[in-house]
């Protein structure tokens, strides 16, 4: 039934109908968008004006305080006085009158307060509220507050939020340096938005949230929206979204700068998008258009294109299922004949690929087994354990550690054989640790030299890819010469390309003239022997890699010692993945 006209006609009909109805949906969303945004930027620029407003008041009450620390002799006086009742309960008063008297002019807090260090003394101006135990709660809260505050609190730098009871109140705090606070105190709900300011809705209302998303204060809303989750803020979008009581709500929040508190506005959704009636018109046409549409759909696929897509996909069958030797007859359209053709060129093309990936892979394995043998060198532990013996005979306790550090460093690296690629710091730091037991072996007949260009020791290349040439040198350049054998390493990367240069040189003996012969010919990387193992696998796993972006160039000095130039492409780590 599937390969059936019919079917595919009515797959084909789908196929274009619900495109029209994503694009009028599409439509509807960005319309709804559009709308929303329109409204909550409104609604934003009048809370951020009243936050402004919040913060400009707040500030005000932050910069008396201060003044009123530095220019108040009784704040100075009032330290004097703690072993005097009298003169302190009258430095009192005068600090309380001069509080009272700003109060009357400027009333954005509720109260202003002084606190005693020593005596644990809170004294405060007064402040309207009907409730004697809405009094009792904020005082017992404040004396838990600065008993045993610390120097370091976030109170003396900015308006913290507080909870007593049910409510939540701002609290600002200023240290007179001479052992008492100064504060003020103003309740969350002093400050809350004026209702005429936005228009909310029936469902609609204001509140103060903290940085977490928590809200903690409203318009009676510890009884009405007490279940409200936690308001994901993020200060890149206009507005944010929130689901309670099967009602969307749109969230616009403006942060209080020098609080940890931000106010908002939850308008319900439903209230702001009304009034598009033009999405009915294209609803009722879509019909008819999807009926023209699907006439003209069925008369032009039906001998031009469905039969020929038809054979196209059963070939394709065919070559996942295996068959590669499947091809296509010509179809009566010239494109048709075109996408046959080329099908059948890309098959055969895919079986030859096929043979030679296969042969790929075996030459792949082939060299990946000589790598292992490559770790692995019984000559060189062996030598390493017998330097350990005559050092331990000498008692050369500090060399010994040096030694052993260098070798856990070398076989913690050579044993890694799960790490296809490395960075050139960590194989050069290899390579130290090779070249220092090495000199630990030789004291006094090696030295060496690493230059590597900024930036290219955080690149990657295949691991164990300079210690078989550094090997070779030591094994076939380094013979007790009257000066000391040098090895020389330099990394750079290539003017005008993505390709880097890695050489190693050293002033020994050099290649013998036979082997440098098949070196620089190739014929020496056509069948191996034994000899020289990490070089042969370094060259074919550089082609196995790269392919023809890679190279290596083998040379002998001018006066002595053999030169080793490596080309490959600047990769990272990622980029190896």
């Amino acid at each position: 039934m599937r390969s059936s006209l019919h079917y595919k006609l009515i797959i084909g009909f789908i196929s274009i109908a619900v495109p029209l109805v994503a694009l009028l949906l599409y439509n509807n969303v960005y319309a709804s968008n559009t709308v929303r945004e329109q409204v909550t930027q409104s609604n934003k620029n009048a809370v951020m004006l009243y936050a402004n407003q919040i913060q400009a008041a707040l500030d005000r009450e932050t910069n008396f305080l201060y003044n009123l620390t530095v220019d108040d002799p009784n704040i100075t006086l009032l330290s004097r006085y703690l072993n005097d009742p009298t003169e302190y309960m009258l430095t009192k008063v005068r600090i309380l009158n001069e509080l009272s008297r700003y109060h009357r002019f400027d009333s954005s807090v509720d109260f202003q307060f002084i606190y005693s260090i020593e005596n644990k003394d809170l004294f405060n101006t007064a402040f309207k509220t009907k409730d004697y135990n809405e009094v009792i709660a904020i005082k017992t809260m404040l004396t838990q507050l600065l008993d045993g505050l610390e120097p370091d609190s976030p109170f003396f730098w900015e308006w913290k939020s507080v909870q007593y009871g049910d409510d939540h109140a701002l609290v600002r705090l200023v240290d007179t340096r001479e052992g008492f606070y100064l504060g003020a105190f103003v309740r969350l709900s002093h400050m809350m938005i004026p209702p005429d300011l936005i228009q909310l809705g029936d469902k609609g209302f204001a509140s103060f949230i903290l940085e977490d998303g928590e809200i903690i204060a409203g318009e009676e809303i510890h009884v009405r929206y007490s279940e409200l989750p936690l308001l994901d803020y993020n200060p890149d979008d206009t507005y944010q979204l929130l689901h309670f009581q099967d009602d969307r709500y749109v969230a616009v929040t403006s942060p209080i700068k020098g609080t940890d508190t931000m106010l908002s506005v939850f308008i319900p959704e439903r209230e702001m998008l009304r009034k598009l009636p033009y999405f009915k018109w294209i609803i009722s046409i879509i019909p008819v258009l999807a009926a023209i549409v699907l006439l003209f759909y069925i008369i032009y696929l039906r001998d031009i294109v469905l039969k020929p897509m038809n054979k196209l996909i059963r070939g394709m069958v065919r070559i996942k299922e295996g068959n590669l030797s499947i091809r296509l007859q010509p179809s009566k359209t010239k494109d048709f004949t075109l996408i046959n053709e080329t099908f059948n060129d890309m098959a055969e093309q895919i079986e030859e690929l096929k043979i030679s990936v296969y042969e790929e892979r075996i030459e792949a394995h082939r060299a990946e087994l000589k790598h292992l043998q490559l770790q692995m060198n019984p000559h060189f532990i062996l030598n390493a354990i017998n330097i350990l013996y005559n050092l331990a005979q000498l008692k050369k306790y500090d060399i010994i550690q040096m030694m052993c550090l260098n070798m856990v460093n070398y076989f913690r690296f050579t044993t890694q054989t799960h790490r296809s690629v490395v960075r050139i710091a960590e194989e050069l730091e290899h390579m130290e640790s090779y070249i220092n037991i090495q000199q630990h072996r030789f004291p006094g007949k090696i030295t060496y030299r690493f230059e590597v260009e900024d930036g290219l020791e955080k690149m990657s290349i295949p691991p164990l890819l300079i210690q078989p040439f550094i090997e070779n040198s030591m094994k076939y350049g380094f013979d007790f010469m009257e000066k000391p054998f040098h090895i020389d390493i330099r990394i750079t990367s290539m003017p005008d390309s993505q390709l880097m240069q890695i050489v190693i040189s050293d002033n020994g003996a050099g290649f013998s003239e036979p082997i440098l012969a098949e070196l620089q010919n190739g014929r020496y990387f056509g069948t191996q022997d034994g000899e020289h193992l990490g070089i042969w696998n370094v060259y074919h796993r550089l082609h196995f890699l790269f392919g023809q972006t890679s190279r290596i160039q083998f040379a002998n000095g001018v006066d002595s010692g053999a030169n080793v130039t490596i080309w490959m492409p600047v990769r990272t780590l990622e980029q190896f993945a």
